[in-house]
């Protein structure tokens, strides 16, 4: 017997020895959400970046950016809630489901591994940031780098349903667009061109890792689990996602520019070959095969439009003050959450707004930024629960020459705030996909052939119903140094 345990423990974990994980960690989730923290304007930086966040956010303004190596900390924190309203009487499901051949084996609502409840989504993030701005033949061409990476964590991913499906885990609700998305370390390269007075142009590419993880796993005795040999493959590449920009000046104090950003996910897909001792495949086939997907991070094609107007140019080159907006498009419609599926509902494509301005104050440069950022994710009345909020931000720095050991640096610091408009969520039953009946009335005893009357009606573990509301808020500041180089 002890022999026959230690073949079906072999055999098992042998036939699905290769798990093959892939990973992209992208570099721009975080910084959508946070926009550029080492200059002013850190919401409106497609138009009014004149650090080394254009690298990213629009490498066409690299010409006009003044060459400095930055380096910078900012630090973020989160506070969101979700409260669920109160279930009714009547929709827990009953252990008589275990009766039953019910579709998606659901648990009896007294036997779920973690009691349904509210969430508070409070995390605090530190982040540094890296940047450089340099000349490599002019405006002609200007280099920039910028890397903004969490201290504590380069990735930070989680895995949640949407659904009914979640009661076998957390049993909460999980916000879809923030979390994790906050832990994702960005890194950018990017090259600018003033091709001549009136128009500039600028590309760069997004650096992803990507990691290929292949475990086989060997378990000696089936008896005690505890005890296992592993054998981890893992190779790791770089990969690049290219963007493009440019800026047009109609005239010598005015600006139209244009964005494209193309869309991005962090991936896992993986494949099992499970296969148990002593069974009898149909068709001849000797393991049946698990294949899962996993999407995080994903980010939609991002179209901006912008313009900005400043006062006349100080001998020093400066304008006195200048004022911009800042329109863009994001393509949430083509959508897929983490499971890698698209939504029951179809998200709305999303049109942000953004207006900012700054001016001289001595020898200091003051900034101020609002925008409206609507969220893409539909009325939640059915099936599906994902959180999301619509947001108003706002930012406000100040920055100017400072004296650091003796040396002339220049000094920045920025403040944030996001606040969560807040959401009521209800289930509709005529909703187009409708919360799932786990029980359904029609449910038969195995045992005896007869209908079971606790199937009547709804009844389901879907952690979103009956609703919920959801709000929050963000608060951030940061501090960056500069030295000419």
């Amino acid at each position: 017997m002890r022999r026959h345990t230690r073949l079906i423990a072999l055999t098992v974990v042998l036939g699905f020895p290769v798990l093959p994980v892939d990973r992209e960690a992208r570099a721009t989730s975080t910084m959508e959400i946070i926009g550029a923290t080492t200059g002013g304007n850190q919401i409106t930086a497609r138009v009014l970046s004149h650090g080394s966040a254009a690298t990213y956010f629009n490498p066409s303004l690299l010409p006009e950016a003044t060459p400095k190596l930055e380096a910078g900390f900012f630090a973020l924190a989160l506070q969101s809630s979700i409260r669920l309203k109160a279930r009714p009487d009547g929709v827990d499901v009953p252990s008589t489901v275990y009766w039953t051949d019910s579709p998606g084996r659901p648990l009896a609502t007294a036997d779920l591994p973690n009691a349904r409840a509210n969430t508070d989504a409070d995390s605090n993030v530190v982040y540094a940031a890296i940047g450089l701005v340099r000349p490599l033949a002019g405006k002609s061409l200007v280099f920039g780098f910028h890397a903004f990476l969490p201290v504590r964590a380069f990735l930070d991913q989680k895995g949640f349903f949407v659904d009914e499906r979640e009661q076998y885990f957390s049993n909460q609700l999980h916000p879809e667009l923030l979390g994790d998305r906050l832990n994702v370390s960005s890194v950018a390269f990017a090259l600018g061109s003033q091709l001549n007075d009136w128009i500039s142009i600028g590309a760069g590419i997004d650096v992803a890792i990507f990691t290929v993880s292949k475990v086989t796993v060997y378990v000696p005795d089936g008896a005690d689990q505890s005890h296992v040999l592993l054998a981890p493959d893992i190779h790791t590449d770089s990969k690049f996602k290219p963007y493009f920009a440019a800026t047009v000046h109609p005239t010598s104090r005015s600006s139209v520019v244009a964005t494209l950003h193309f869309p991005f996910s962090n991936d896992t897909q993986g494949e099992n070959d499970l296969r148990f001792w002593n069974y009898a495949y149909p068709d001849g086939k000797s393991s049946v095969q698990q294949v899962y997907t996993i999407s995080q991070g994903s980010e939609p094609l991002r179209f901006a439009l912008g313009g900005s107007y400043s006062g006349r140019r100080l001998p020093d080159g400066r304008a006195p003050w200048e004022v911009g907006i800042q329109l863009l498009a994001e393509r949430w419609s083509q959508y897929r959450d983490r499971q890698g599926a698209r939504p029951l509902d179809t998200w709305n494509n999303t049109l942000n707004v953004a207006v900012g301005g700054g001016f001289l104050w001595r020898d200091r440069h003051v900034t101020m930024d609002v925008g409206y950022v609507p969220s893409p994710v539909p009325d939640q009345t059915g099936r599906t629960n994902y959180v999301d909020n619509s947001r108003l931000v706002a930012s406000a720095g100040i920055e100017g020459p400072v004296k650091f050991f003796g040396r002339d640096l220049e000094a920045g610091v920025t403040l944030f705030g996001s606040y969560f408009l807040p959401r009521d969520v209800t289930k509709d039953p005529n909703a187009a996909h409708p919360v799932l009946d786990e029980y359904p009335d029609n449910a038969v005893d195995l045992r005896t052939g007869l209908p079971i009357t606790d199937a009547a009606g709804l009844q389901t573990n879907n952690p979103g119903y009956p609703g919920w509301k959801s709000t929050g808020y963000m608060l951030g500041a940061g501090a960056t140094f500069r030295i000419a180089r």
